[in-house]
């Protein structure tokens, strides 16, 4: 892109001596138009090979005196190709311009310059030429200055604030940038500015939040906002990290015009906040490796692994003798299509999930450890007591429940929560405990929080170490009337679960399945006579009830 403050502006190159006995005869709206270079026509083909921002110097030699067409289509071309102007030697090659070429100029606000016949144009190009070169050197300078601050605080070991801080000292208006990768806002007040960044920061949620799109803007971008009922041009420019756009920074033109100088510096600053971001992420990275590493080692079978790490707790200001509970959470990819683009979609909304977690967690004055890894998120917290455990871990499992619902509205989640141990050493307890009620969950399809102390009598059937008796049982008592419906295709196992459901009430059994009332008592007589089991008996029907909940389980094992 032509830099503006590169050139001059047709109006100073009026005011310059090679220019004195020069004038403007038509296009005066565009006298402001920058010159960047000067070019000289020798035939009107010159247009295919000019550049944007020249001052084309031509005679009228070549003008047809009474082709009026192409003369206008000549400054059609010229406006087109956003030339900053023409100046010809009109005289004494025609007498003057018709008026509908002027009119045409003044309409498009192409300045076309009527040149002193006596003046060379040498002496007019090679002065100009000085004077863009001097403003180019003083434009590189004033670059270089800028990139040079820019680095100087990197080196120094300044960070986006303070990266921010100093590209406000040329471009005067207020910036802030967008981490999208850890959902953050980063600005800089000024003493005594007076700024609503609050008001811009939440104008940047809407432009992000309500269209994606504009997280994929690319390129340097002009937007326009709405601040205090006025508009407000708001220029947006890509942060890309790795071949990705991690961020934008923003800027709104609320103190003065943002200048291409501002764009030139705004660019250099986020290849600069690209490294900041980089780096962020490198350590984040490896923080979180490390956490996985010692998490890992603090539930591992290895008694030497698990002391090691219990003894590098403090690191991470857990207490050995404190109580902990571990929620887990379980991610599910539950939606149809390409499988590249599940996990894709999965990962991004897990990144986002973390980010947000971390905050509703600090919100809370949570104490602990997050982990995540592969479709799981584990989040070690600690309690000074176990009478806090008990105050506390429902209200941290609401919270973490409402976010579970507002991200991941596409997919599945199942969270458990695991029994409260007192010492580090005891976390793998509470680990067995959250899976056993994710397996439960999954099997009894019961909301997306478990906490295993709610299992009731699957916290005893969801044992690893009785399947063996469970299947034994479950075939004396239930096995039959499962293999008798599959023979018969009859509904008798329906009608025991429903018989439970509604606690033996046969007029309710009879509406819930839609069948008449001497049909249920036919059934349950059937159920009696298959299964052994009378259902008048307290005992057979805990051992019947039971059953069904083993079948649960088995199905899912």
């Amino acid at each position: 892109m032509i830099l503006q403050e590169s050139g001059i502006t047709i109006r100073q190159a009026m005011e310059m001596d090679c220019m004195d006995k020069s004038k403007i005869i038509a296009g005066y709206g565009g006298i402001d138009n920058t010159i960047t270079r000067l070019n000289i026509m020798a035939d009107p083909d010159i247009l295919h090979w000019v550049n944007e921002g020249e001052l084309l110097l031509t005679t009228a030699y070549s003008f047809q005196k009474d082709d009026i067409e192409l003369q206008k289509k000549l400054i059609k071309e010229c406006s087109k190709k956003r030339l900053a102007g023409i100046g010809i030697k009109i005289y004494p090659y025609i007498d003057g311009l018709s008026k509908e070429v002027m009119d045409l100029a003044d309409s498009l606000g192409f300045p076309i310059i009527d040149l002193h016949y006596a003046t060379a144009f040498t002496d007019i190009m090679t002065p100009i030429f000085k004077e863009i070169f001097n403003k180019q050197a003083t434009l590189l300078q004033k670059m270089e200055a800028v990139h040079n601050d820019l680095m100087s605080v990197v080196l120094k070991g300044g960070g986006i604030r303070e990266i921010i801080k100093t590209l406000k000292q040329t471009i005067k208006n207020p910036i802030v940038v967008r981490d999208h990768h850890f959902d953050e806002y980063v600005y800089h007040v000024d003493k005594n500015e007076s700024v609503d960044y609050k008001r811009l920061i939440e104008q940047c949620t809407v432009f992000f939040e309500n269209n994606h799109e504009n997280r994929k803007i690319d390129i340097k971008t002009e937007k326009m906002d709405l601040l205090d009922e006025h508009p407000v041009k708001k220029m947006v420019i890509p942060i890309i990290v790795k071949g990705n756009i991690q961020g934008h920074i923003l800027v709104w033109d609320t103190i003065r015009p943002i200048s291409n100088l501002d764009k030139v510096a705004l660019e250099s600053a986020s290849t600069i906040i690209a490294l900041e971001f980089l780096k962020k992420s490198s350590v984040y990275e490896v923080e979180h490796r490390y956490k996985v590493e010692f998490f890992e080692s603090l539930i591992s079978n290895d008694e030497r692994r698990k002391t090691a790490a219990v003894s590098r707790g403090n690191i991470y200001k857990l207490d050995i003798d404190g109580y902990y509970q571990i929620i887990k959470i379980h991610l599910i990819n539950g939606w149809d299509g390409d499988k590249k683009k599940k996990q894709e979609s999965l990962d991004s909304l897990k990144a986002k999930f973390i980010l947000n977690l971390d905050k509703v967690l600090l919100s809370e004055q949570w104490h602990g450890l997050m982990i995540s890894k592969e479709d799981k998120v584990f989040i070690l917290t600690m309690f000074s007591s176990e009478k806090e455990a008990k105050q506390r871990m429902k209200k941290h499992g609401s919270k973490i429940e409402k976010l579970c619902k507002e991200i991941f509205k596409e997919g599945n989640i199942i969270v458990g929560v695991g029994r409260n141990y007192r010492g580090l050493e005891q976390v793998y307890k509470s680990v067995k405990d959250a899976d056993r009620a994710i397996e439960a969950g999954m099997l009894l399809n019961r909301d997306k929080m478990i906490y295993f102390e709610d299992l009731g009598v699957y916290k005893i059937l969801c044992h690893d170490g009785l399947k063996e008796e469970l299947n034994s049982f479950y075939q004396q008592t239930l096995e039959s009337l499962v293999e008798y419906d599959r023979c018969k295709n009859t509904e008798l196992l329906k009608t025991l679960q429903v018989y439970f459901e509604t606690n033996g009430n046969l007029k309710k059994m009879s509406e819930v399945l839609f069948t008449h009332y001497n049909t249920i008592l036919y059934r349950v007589q059937r159920i009696k006579q298959i299964t052994g089991r009378d259902m008048d008996n307290a005992e057979d029907r805990f051992d019947l009830e039971t059953a069904l909940k083993i079948m649960k389980i088995l199905k899912c094992s």
